[in-house]
């Protein structure tokens, strides 16, 4: 595996509290080499714009100057979790995309867009059937949203089959959409992340600060465990042991009992629990903790940041997180939006998921216009979408050669600021992407998403195995 080649910044303060997530098929853009990660200070967080990608040595279609077919409104179906355990993300994210449309006028090139959103209620077989109703009956034009990954699975199929764009910008993160050839599709892309774009970076901080045993907590679903796997194997590369693993299942109200059973040898505990799980478990956590106080490092912001944060207020003081999003970013981008956002919902905490939303409104449009709004040319409309390269509230987007999400990865650690509570930013991982941490080869053999309650004793020697 690539090792962190450069670290900015400080690691951790030694007194950082302990108790302190239809046509045929388009041609596919050219592979692109990943770009190299770096680590940079907070301070340098905003400096310069990505480099655009070189350009197509393939045949792309000629779409300049080209003419909107239509001007009738641009059909957009959206599929999110709005109800249940899970609904935070998909009513942040809901809302992220329509304070974006709205700075809009929700009009690109002459023509209006319509959202359509349904409610996949968290679950694979509501997810299928409700991407088929807007397929189907609603005549949608593309999809966008999705959160849960084994949404993304079921839908993948038969997104191929019928031959129709999707733009992932959902947290929606399961490794296999971009990478298994059962899965993979020309018309799939996404914008928002994966589970080695968390939690690579993850790991790397967590050893680089010198944390050497950690206990791994993720929610018993797809993401869930292929967060954890990408965990252990690079903590496990960078020198770590993994002492204790635990998977609630999704809608866990109680964590007590788990917090109970917590291996007493650890010396941090790095969590991945969306949604209202990881509220709870940050409610529970001071009550069963005792006098062995773990660093709890919060991967994908799942309860550091927005409402959950909100809620938590100082009992999430000290505790550490990683995302791929942070109010704490210096960037023009990224203030506009906080105005934008807080002038529309004063007093809400804004979290990833509303800027995953806003920043899907961004690249729709920027897509849309270099067509000039003619989304019925698939196939100049899905090279347009291949060659994003935009800045964001979280940075600069783009895609890779299986076009999935580049993007930044941020480290934060939850502090007092004045009478709240707010991120403070330790580090930037920038360009992050699958193969940041392990070269296409390796990605393609690791068998992610396949190692639940295999991680405790696990080696770096029998690591290497599974990498074979």
């Amino acid at each position: 595996m690539r090792r962190l080649t450069s670290l900015v910044g400080p690691i951790v303060a030694a007194g950082v509290a302990l108790a302190a997530c239809g046509g045929a098929a388009p041609a596919t853009s050219p592979a692109t080499s990943s770009p190299s990660a770096s680590i940079v200070p907070a301070s340098a967080a905003a400096a310069g714009a990505a480099a655009k990608p070189p350009a197509s040595t393939s045949a792309k279609p000629a779409i300049s100057g080209a003419a909107a077919s239509s001007t009738a409104p641009i059909k957009v179906g959206i599929s999110e979790t709005l109800t249940g355990p899970s609904s935070i993300s998909g009513v942040d994210n809901r809302d992220g995309f329509n304070l974006y449309l709205s700075s809009i006028n929700s009009t690109v090139a002459g023509r209006t867009i319509q959202p359509i959103y349904v409610d996949d209620e968290f679950k694979p077989d509501v997810g299928l059937t409700k991407t088929k109703q807007l397929v189907e009956s609603d005549k949608v034009q593309l999809l966008m949203g999705y959160t849960n990954s084994a949404i993304c699975y079921a839908i993948a199929p038969y997104i191929k089959q019928k031959q129709i764009p999707l733009l992932v910008t959902g947290n929606c993160g399961g490794e296999k959409l971009t990478t298994d050839p059962a899965l993979k599709s020309p018309y799939i892309a996404r914008f928002t992340n994966t589970s080695s774009l968390h939690m690579d970076p993850t790991a790397d901080y967590v050893a680089q600060a010198g944390f050497r045993k950690a206990i791994i907590m993720t929610s018993d679903f797809a993401a869930g465990i292929e967060n954890s796997d990408f965990f252990g194997s690079t903590f496990i590369d960078r020198g770590g042991t993994i002492v204790q693993e635990m998977h609630p299942a999704i809608g866990t109200p109680d964590f007590g009992p788990l917090l109970a059973q917590l291996d007493p040898t650890a010396d941090v505990l790095v969590t991945f629990l969306p949604g209202a799980d990881g509220l709870h478990f940050a409610q529970q956590y001071a009550n069963y903790a005792g006098s062995h106080k773990l660093q709890i490092f919060d991967a994908t912001g799942q309860y550091t940041a927005g409402p959950n944060l909100a809620q938590l207020k100082d009992k999430a003081v000290g505790f550490m997180a990683e995302n791929v999003y942070s109010e704490a970013y210096d960037d023009p981008v990224n203030t506009t939006f906080l105005k934008a956002f807080h002038d529309k919902y004063p007093g809400r905490v804004v979290g990833q998921d509303a800027a995953h939303g806003y920043a899907g409104a961004q690249i729709l449009e920027a897509a849309l216009k270099k067509v000039n709004g003619n989304i019925e040319n698939k196939q100049a409309f899905l090279q347009a979408v291949y060659d994003t390269n935009i800045d964001t509230p979280k940075g600069i987007i783009k895609l890779d050669q299986n076009h999935d999400v580049v993007a930044n990865v941020y480290i934060y650690q939850i502090v007092k600021q004045g009478a709240g509570v707010g991120p403070k930013i330790l580090k930037i991982y920038q360009g992050i992407s699958g193969t940041w941490a392990r070269p296409d080869d390796q990605l393609s053999h690791f068998p992610y998403g396949t190692l639940k309650g295999k991680w405790v004793g696990m080696t770096k020697a029998k690591l290497a195995t599974l990498m074979k």
